[in-house]
Parts: C-alpha cells; sequence; structure tokens
C-alpha cells in the first residue's frame, strides 16, 4: 500500500472518528484511543488507519464512550514512554482533574512497548486509569487481566533481547572477519572508526578514529564522542539530552549533521 494510500485512509478514519466521539452518560466509562505504530507496521500496510477501525469497534462493542484519541506513528515500542508524543499527552491528560478518561483502548500488546519501563499501563494504573487491549480482548481491570497484560509485556522484552543479540552478533562477526583479513569491505564507515590506507588495494582498513596526534592536537576524534555519548545516556537516560550534549561539544554525524 502506498503511502498516500495510507493517508487517505487515515484522514477518512480521523472524519469517521469525529463523528463518533462521544459525550459519556452517568455511569459509562470514559475510553480514550491510543494508536501506535512503528515504521516497520507502516511498511507492512498495518497503519493508523487499519489498527484504528478495530480499537473503536472494540470500544463500541464494550459499551464504553469514546472521548479522545492519540497516535504515535513511526514511534518503535522499544522507546522510552517518555519519547513518545502521544504517551506523554495521554500521561498528561490521566493526571489532570478531573480526568478526562477511565480507560485506555490499544490494538495490540505491541503497542504498550517490548521494554518494562516503556510499559507506560502501570502509571496510568496508579493514577486510577486502566488499559484494554483488543486482540485477545484483555484488560488489567482484573487481576487475570493484569497477570496476562504482564506476561505479554515480558514476552516482548525478551523478543527484543534476541533481535539486538542477534544484530549484534552479526556486527561482531563481521568486525571479527575484518580484523583478521586486515581489509574494509567498503560501503559506510561506522562512526567511531576511519579507514587506514584508503584508496591503497591490500592496505585499506578499519580502525578506531582514536586521537594519534600527540599533544598538539586540537581535533575532536569520533572515539571520544562514543565515549561521551554513552556516559551522557548512562547518567541521563534521554537521547535528547544526550545529542545535544554531543552537539555542545563540537561533535557531529559522519555527513556533518546535527545529532537528534
Amino acid at each position: 500500500m502506498s503511502t498516500t494510500d495510507d493517508r487517505r485512509r487515515r484522514e477518512a478514519l480521523f472524519r469517521a472518528l469525529d463523528a463518533v466521539a462521544q459525550v459519556a452518560e452517568p455511569g459509562q466509562l470514559r475510553a480514550a484511543a491510543y494508536l501506535r505504530v512503528s515504521t516497520e507496521d507502516q511498511r507492512k500496510g498495518c497503519g493508523i488507519a487499519y489498527t484504528g477501525r478495530r480499537v473503536v469497534k472494540h470500544i463500541a462493542d464494550k459499551g464504553w464512550a469514546l472521548v479522545v484519541i492519540v497516535t504515535d506513528e513511526g514511534f518503535s515500542g522499544s522507546l522510552d514512554h517518555t519519547q513518545c508524543p502521544g504517551v506523554r499527552e495521554l500521561m498528561r491528560q490521566a493526571r489532570m482533574t478531573p480526568r478526562p478518561f477511565d480507560v485506555v483502548t490499544v490494538y495490540e500488546d505491541r503497542a504498550i512497548g517490548r521494554k518494562g519501563r516503556a510499559l507506560w499501563p502501570w502509571e496510568l494504573q496508579d493514577l486510577g486509569v486502566f488499559t484494554a487491549v483488543v486482540v485477545g480482548g484483555h484488560d488489567n481491570t482484573t487481576e487475570e487481566g493484569e497477570s496476562r497484560m504482564r506476561k505479554a509485556a515480558d514476552r516482548a522484552e525478551d523478543e527484543l533481547i534476541v533481535i539486538r543479540n542477534r544484530t549484534q552478533g552479526g556486527i561482531q562477526e563481521k568486525a571479527e572477519c575484518m580484523g583478521h583479513e586486515g581489509a574494509c569491505p567498503g560501503g559506510s564507515v561506522p562512526y567511531g572508526y576511519r579507514v587506514r590506507g584508503k584508496g591503497v588495494k591490500g592496505e585499506s582498513r578499519l580502525e578506531p578514529d582514536e586521537c594519534d596526534c600527540g599533544d598538539e592536537c586540537t581535533g575532536l576524534h569520533e572515539t571520544d564522542g562514543l565515549h561521551l555519548a554513552v556516559s551522557r545516556f548512562v547518567a541521563t537516560r534521554s537521547y535528547d539530552t544526550t545529542g545535544g550534549d554531543l552537539n555542545s561539544a563540537g561533535y557531529r554525524r559522519k555527513n556533518g549533521a546535527l545529532w537528534d
């Protein structure tokens, strides 16, 4: 499905949602629809319009009043919830007095996130707001539903660890091969490395971009930038702060652009 097709379907969905948004009757649960899709979901054609229709139907089937719709498009489930503007908005509204909704409805467990610290439903629950999942039809208003949601969260985090281990294993294997063969395979040079003997057949190789300039060096070397990035992220747990600190220190990406 093309980007244009998905945009048209999304726009049609939101026109429909505007028409069905309700004012809750006394005693009726007020529902917020939270729609999140990653870039990969969008590529497969599972965009906001696809999940939104099912979330809205679930809310109607439950007899709840749909009162607000919040979206995050193109945001990975591995991100901390503070990096997703839609979730930040949900949290802001959930802390209001009086609260505008009683339950947040998502399409599937993956819409919540793949990391324990990304699992904002537990924070919502402390505020008196519950979370419902369309696929599987469970929510954390009961102990059974809460247990099911936590198990799904554990599985999602385990899946993320497997993906990362596979990715890191491939990177490490390539690095070891390069180290044994002593050759630079071409293509993009990873940040933190430089090419020694560039253009010289049989001698071109990657090496860490460490300072070997002596005491008079005034340049910025990428290895130092990596050390700074790691230390700042460990200290702040914030990609935004880490990128800002790198930019302030004068470090730039390979293409000269600022870190975002």
